[in-house]
């Protein structure tokens, strides 16, 4: 049975303010993404990253991977919904994904680096998953003075240039690296 806590926490992710989401297209118009690939949305929450993906590669798969097996479940809904037949979901521990080395086209690693107790321990595992000339998506919150008002606690937030330096230690090149929007910055890199 589901704590009061991650009943919450479930709730927070499905009905997100304007402040705590973005626009998906923004991150997929600046990815290598093609139709046919392969691609996981890695601590995918509830999909509203994941569905996006998966309609832009319609002729491939795309991977929703959570350690939450109810957000998974709020995934296949949406995804039932939307009809979309290339949707697989995937249980993972905090630091350990359940897929061959080098299989997957593109990973995206969404609001997802501030909740792990080892952020650079997650992005070497999203590499060991890309093939090479795999793209890797990185969005997190900006950081901020004092208390921030939308977003994790300011404590909680992964400064933008030691994720870059992080990619870039195992071999990536950046293609971008800025603010996506007033609370955010992307990075995206290929293999």
């Amino acid at each position: 049975m589901p704590t009061k806590t991650s009943v919450d926490k479930v709730e927070a992710l499905l009905n997100p303010t304007l402040e705590e989401t973005y626009d998906p297209q923004s991150m997929i118009a600046l990815v290598p993404i093609h139709n046919d690939q392969k691609v996981a949305d890695i601590g995918s929450g509830p999909g509203w990253l994941s569905i996006p993906l998966a309609k832009y590669v319609y002729a491939g798969t795309c991977y929703a991977i959570d350690v939450q097996e109810e957000m998974l479940k709020h995934v296949k809904e949406q995804g039932e919904a939307a009809k979309l037949g290339n949707i697989e979901t995937l249980v993972s521990k905090e630091n350990s994904i359940p897929l061959d080395d080098e299989s997957l086209d593109g990973v995206a690693l969404s609001d997802v680096l501030h909740e792990t107790s080892k952020p650079k321990t997650l992005i070497k595992e999203a590499a060991r998953l890309l093939k090479k000339s795999g793209w890797i998506s990185i969005v997190e919150w900006l950081p901020v003075e004092g208390k921030a008002k939308v977003g994790p606690a300011a404590s909680k937030r992964v400064v933008q240039q030691e994720m870059r330096e992080a990619v870039e230690a195992l071999g990536f090149t950046t293609l971008t690296s800025r603010q996506l929007t007033p609370h955010r910055y992307i990075i995206v890199a290929r293999k």
